[in-house]
């Protein structure tokens, strides 16, 4: 008997340590579909003259390019790491752009992503994390970031 409660005991504190684990990563500690989306598109505008040559294909006669939205982002990979001393994460996955120009819509499918966002100490906004050369001297990896604007922001 004594050693089903024992058992019992054990299984309980496992089932709570579990529990304790996820309500960690669901608490909103890693970056949201909704954070890499937008970080997605910082990076885009970021990168203008690749964008540029990329949605060129699909300009309209007089040149302009098209407007475009980031939809089904899908994450398939998430790992933290330090960058500075903020908890970082390299975030990989696909989405899908599709947008018009004119009459002519466009939609392409799957494009990957890689990411590192930053998650700032207060908790309420995340950053934009892109690797800069190496320092020569101390052989540190160097970063700028960029704020990912929440929605609503001014």
């Amino acid at each position: 008997m004594k050693v089903i409660v024992k058992l019992a005991i054990v299984a309980i504190l496992i089932g709570l340590l579990n529990a304790c684990t996820v309500s960690f990563s669901v608490g909103g500690f890693q970056p949201t579909r909704d954070v890499v989306q937008r970080a997605i598109a910082l990076q885009l505008n970021q990168t203008q003259a690749q964008l540029r040559q990329h949605l060129s294909q699909y300009a309209d006669g007089d040149g302009r390019l098209p407007d475009y939205q980031i939809e089904r982002v899908e994450i398939r990979r998430e790992d933290p790491l330090k960058v500075g001393d903020l908890l970082t994460y390299h975030v990989q996955g696909t989405y899908n752009l599709s947008g018009r120009t004119g009459d002519r819509r466009f939609s392409e499918r799957d494009n990957p992503f890689d990411l590192y966002l930053q998650r700032q100490r207060e908790g309420k906004t995340w950053r934009l994390a892109v690797p800069l050369e190496k320092n020569k001297e101390t052989d540190e990896q160097q970063w700028a970031t960029y704020l990912v604007k929440p929605p609503g922001y001014i």
